[in-house]
């Protein structure tokens, strides 16, 4: 498989899109690997100086969305007028001044009319390059371009303005003068790659979350993993007895195999992992040992983190949240909130045989000789990272690419497997084969004013991603988290300009839960400028959960769901960095499919080079 994970982009230079390619080996058994995607920059363009790829002949959209009732034959003439800017549509996608990559999944432009009568729009798409303007007349607020459309501009109309105006007009009144807005969106020359994993919920009960994905570029995403598939069966409740099933699926990561993950279970949070490609969904990875799977499955676990460069040396190790507290035994106690929390690391290919009975019981009843063994195995099959210079505990890791560093959250508040409120600063300590080092203070990401949390490196290790918040409230689904980019060296952090809702919107940042941002596993180079895509998690569509019911809900009552949104950070070559509007992820589902009739909540992205099932067409 050319290039890896951590690839800066200047890998394999394949031009097939990402996804699944489906194989057979030597002895007729189907293959199923991922594709990266194209880490290729557009330098030369499809036609020049002028392109034809706009039609000259209106579009006439006859299949609205919504609902809407067919566009009438003569819409055109209800746009004769010349139209005034006053009260024009909100445009809500893409984003004004939005970056897209050019082999990302086509755009989608959405508007909110300022009057209801007002049912019958021109969207009209202008850019030099184009010789004709494209022209859309519709009913419906939501019209998406044809792929046909979108692939020709992608490799011809790149990395200059296309300038989008939308009219609105009461077509029941022949006086009626039209409204217009505008936006503006560009076309990067530079492609995403992998796939987006993302955590789907409806509610706070076994069973009402599991993952879900697509890869670049696709309509509609696929169910990856669901509970009732997952087959390692080694998680136990608080008093040590072994679950019949995996109860839930909780915050994960990619394992550098390209088709495994880890994944927290229902309280108290032991750790599990399955595969997801579509030939082994919810088996047992090759590389988990019986050993390993023990480590894994202690209680009070964390967010978890991989290297790349680690794995691919044969040691297979995750980093995790620890809140066992030192000297104690994991299950004799409740540790939802552990202010000494450490990193733990553990080998998930351990030689090291599992030492807990699997007899049907409480732990209590064990003999305390396995007990002391499992306390044996640590330093073998697990341990943890010194944190020298760092009193506080320590939660949500991010590993770097190289495997060098890790960064962390020096914080007061783990609490189940998650955080609460208090201290949060984003630290870093050597990753030295596990055995860690001195922790230091993250320059731009540790202000005490703050909690800093979320953190996450970028493909090439540059830059990392991190949540900020008010220190007085807690930062768990905080409404008044933001997005920011800090050197992973130190510097000035910087606010994403994806925090911000489009301006004519009710909605605003603070206030629309911006947090758990990812980078894709690509940030290719084109003259001179890097392209860092980010997918993160927002509230600001504003769709309620299903009675309050979702855990969240209890902590923040009034908080609606989250859904998942794009952005992009431009590396100039300097250093400095220039961001983008988010936009919305809009092959994404707001309602169940698994739960009909449930509002779903999307957040917990990984972004990675992942092999999952195949998207549905779309319908």
């Amino acid at each position: 498989m050319p290039g890896s994970p951590g690839g800066t982009g200047s890998g394999s230079g394949s031009d097939q899109g990402p996804g699944l390619v489906i194989d057979s080996d030597a002895g007729g058994s189907l293959l199923v690997q991922p594709m990266i995607g194209s880490s290729v920059c557009s330098s030369a363009r499809a036609c020049d100086p002028t392109c034809t790829d706009f039609p000259a002949t209106p579009i006439l959209d006859q299949a609205p969305q919504n609902g809407a009732s067919p566009t009438p034959q003569d819409a055109a003439s209800h746009f004769q007028t010349a139209a005034t800017a006053a009260g024009g549509p909100c445009i809500v996608e893409p984003g004004d001044g939005a970056l897209l990559p050019n082999n990302w999944v086509r755009p989608r432009f959405r508007f909110l009319p300022a009057d209801p009568t007002e049912t019958l729009f021109e969207i009209r798409i202008a850019t030099p390059r184009q010789q004709n303007d494209l022209v859309v007349y519709t009913t419906s607020s939501t019209w998406t371009m044809p792929k046909s459309i979108w692939q020709a501009i992608a490799a011809s109309t790149w990395d200059e303005d296309l300038t989008v105006t939308v009219l609105a007009v009461d077509p029941t009144k022949s006086a009626s003068q039209p409204v217009s807005s505008q936006m503006k969106f560009r076309i990067a020359p530079a492609p995403a790659n992998g796939s987006m994993v993302y955590w789907a919920a409806v509610g706070d009960q076994n069973g009402d979350s599991w993952l879900e994905g697509f890869s670049v570029g696709d309509e509609t995403v696929a169910t990856v993993l669901t509970p009732s598939q997952v087959v390692e069966n080694m998680s136990r409740d608080t008093g040590g007895n072994l679950q019949a099933q995996t109860q839930c699926i909780g915050c994960h990561a990619a394992a550098p195999d390209q088709k495994s993950v880890t994944f927290l279970d229902f309280y108290p949070w032991p750790g599990v992992a399955a595969d997801v490609d579509p030939m082994h969904t919810g088996q047992v990875p090759t590389w988990l040992t019986p050993g390993g799977a023990e480590a894994l499955s202690q209680p009070w676990l964390g967010m978890m983190t991989f290297s790349s460069a680690t794995w691919n040396t044969g040691a297979h190790i995750v980093i995790a949240g620890y809140q066992v507290p030192a000297g104690s035994v994991p299950w004799e106690g409740s540790w939802s909130a552990a202010p000494d929390a450490r990193l733990a690391w553990i080998d998930l290919s351990t030689s090291a045989p599992p030492v807990l009975s699997t007899d049907a019981g409480a732990l209590k009843s064990l003999d305390q000789t396995q007990i002391q063994a499992l306390t044996a195995n640590q330093g073998t099959s697990y341990g943890f990272l010194a944190r020298n210079g760092d009193p506080l505990g320590a939660a949500c890791p991010s590993w770097s690419h190289d495997g060098e560093t890790v960064v962390y959250v020096s914080t007061n508040a783990a609490k189940d497997g998650r955080l609460a409120q208090g201290t949060a600063d984003l630290y870093t300590v050597p990753y030295n084969g596990n055995a860690g080092g001195d922790a230091k203070p993250l320059e731009g990401a540790s202000d005490p004013t703050f909690a800093e949390y979320y953190p996450w490196f970028s493909p090439d290790d540059k830059y990392i991603a991190f949540d900020r918040a008010p220190v007085s409230e807690n930062m768990y689904y905080n409404p008044h988290a933001e997005v920011f980019v800090v050197p992973a060296a130190g510097g000035t952090a910087v606010r994403l300009a994806a925090n911000d809702p489009p301006a004519c919107t009710s909605a605003s940042s603070p206030g629309v839960t911006n947090g758990w941002p990812k980078w894709a596993p690509q940030a290719p180079t084109c003259s001179g400028k890097t392209y860092y895509w980010v997918i993160f998690s927002s509230t600001r569509a504003g769709q309620p959960f299903n009675g309050g019911n979702f855990k969240a809900g209890l902590l923040y009552p009034n908080e609606p769901t989250s859904q998942l949104y794009l952005t992009a950070v431009v590396d100039d070559g300097t250093g400095a960095l220039t961001t983008y509007p988010g936009v919305y992820v809009w092959n994404q589902p707001s309602t169940s499919t698994i739960s009909p009739g449930s509002n779903q909540s999307n957040h917990t992205p990984l972004w990675d080079v992942v092999s999952i099932p195949p998207s549905p067409p779309p319908r």
